[in-house]
């Protein structure tokens, strides 16, 4: 068996390519009635996890690795910019104890990323996002208001 040589890969092309930058890139949210949260955000994260089982044989101390569980989370950023946030992440406008609540809408997030002199064109899509966390942040004084949603999707595909 020929041991791995580093020398095997062509470095210079490696060290000319410029990373994509967050001004490459634009994120939008497809809701159940369309275009979402227009421009509202400019910072996303997301994830994706093999929850890995270990297998232990009698007498082995090294465990096999047999596939998983895949989870895909994320997270929208940005400050807050309007006040029909509830409504528009939960198709009503309270929610409250003793009222029935509807199903959780699900949403398409994309990231286009649009870097042709860095030779990356494409798009990310996150499919049937269900934010299942709206966290908002007030400080005092000139502090922005910050307003994080994380999701989790049942799809992520490059388109």
């Amino acid at each position: 068996m020929e041991k791995f040589k580093f020398d095997q890969f062509d470095l210079q092309r490696f060290n000319d390519q410029r990373p994509v930058q967050g001004f490459d890139i634009s994120i939008s949210v497809m809701g159940p009635n369309g275009p979402e949260f227009v421009g509202e955000y400019q910072e996303m994260e997301f994830k994706i996890q093999d929850e890995d089982e270990e297998y232990w044989l009698t007498g082995s101390r090294t465990a096999m690795l047999l596939d998983g569980d895949i989870k895909i989370t994320g997270k929208l950023k940005r400050g807050w910019v309007s006040l029909d946030i509830i409504s528009r992440l939960y198709g009503q406008s309270s929610i409250r104890r003793g009222q029935s609540t509807l199903s959780s809408l699900r949403f398409t997030i994309t990231a286009t990323v649009d870097a042709p002199t860095k030779g990356l064109l494409g798009r990310i899509k996150l499919e049937d996002c269900k934010f299942n966390e709206l966290n908002i942040a007030i400080k005092a004084g000139k502090g922005v208001v910050e307003k994080d949603m994380n999701f989790k999707a049942e799809g992520i595909s490059e388109a």
